[in-house]
């Protein structure tokens, strides 16, 4: 099963190379929020790998994996919960809700001052912890299912199951560590994810139907602005 690390090329395996990753990110991230001595930074790779880093004062509080990626759904009224996670549900163009979700949200520390109610499009990142390929897709595949499996457990976490069709393969690589991760646009039930996996872990090309175990982390844009 892949870290979530590891699905954006950036597995380390040392405390020491871990500590060292994360000062190297925090010294060239962008700070999106800053309250007292709490702050949220976001250092982005060229691959596209990306890392939220939460600190209070010098101490890096939390830190989370995910990728840059296009805005593939539809976020509706993401209500921050207990454990910095977010519920929300994900809509079509007609505001008719196909799902919801439990997910980190890039944008969490500005939820609490936006406009209510908040809804918008958003880009919905899973980091594939297990990932096989079952099939392969000639047309149009019915069925596809997305459970936010964590949205229902006794303790809430940003994980779900799904299966889709890719779309789409790019290979990236982090320069600093030389590993290699793919990003795979992957059409579910109603939306679009990206879903991240280390290269060759499995080897994804375009119509392949998948099922994926993995690690939910959403970006609603306009909570910047």
């Amino acid at each position: 099963m892949a870290s979530n690390l590891a699905c954006i090329g950036l597995d380390v395996w040392r405390r020491s190379d871990f500590r060292d990753m994360v000062a190297a990110a925090r010294s060239g991230a962008e700070t999106i929020a800053k309250d007292g001595e709490v702050g949220v930074h976001i250092w982005t790779d060229e691959s596209g790998a990306r890392l939220i880093l939460t600190t209070e004062g010098d101490l890096v509080r939390v830190v989370t994996p995910t990728f840059y990626a296009a805005p593939g759904a539809i976020i509706s009224e993401p209500q921050a919960i207990d454990g910095g996670l977010v519920l929300a549900e994900l809509v079509n163009q007609h505001d008719e809700v196909i799902t919801e979700i439990a997910c980190q949200l890039e944008e969490l520390s500005l939820l609490a001052g936006a406009e209510q109610p908040v809804t918008g499009p958003a880009s919905v990142v899973v980091l594939g912890n297990s990932v096989q390929v079952t099939g392969r897709a000639d047309g149009a595949v019915p069925g596809l299912v997305f459970e936010p499996t964590g949205a229902y457990a006794a303790s809430t976490d940003a994980v779900a199951h799904l299966t889709g069709v890719v779309l789409a393969v790019e290979q990236r690589a982090v320069s600093s560590t030389g590993q290699a991760f793919t990003a795979a646009r992957v059409q579910t039930d109603g939306f679009q994810v990206t879903l991240c996996v280390p290269a060759g872990d499995p080897q994804l090309a375009s119509g392949d139907v998948v099922d994926v175990e993995g690690y939910v982390v959403a970006s609603l844009p306009a909570l910047r602005r």
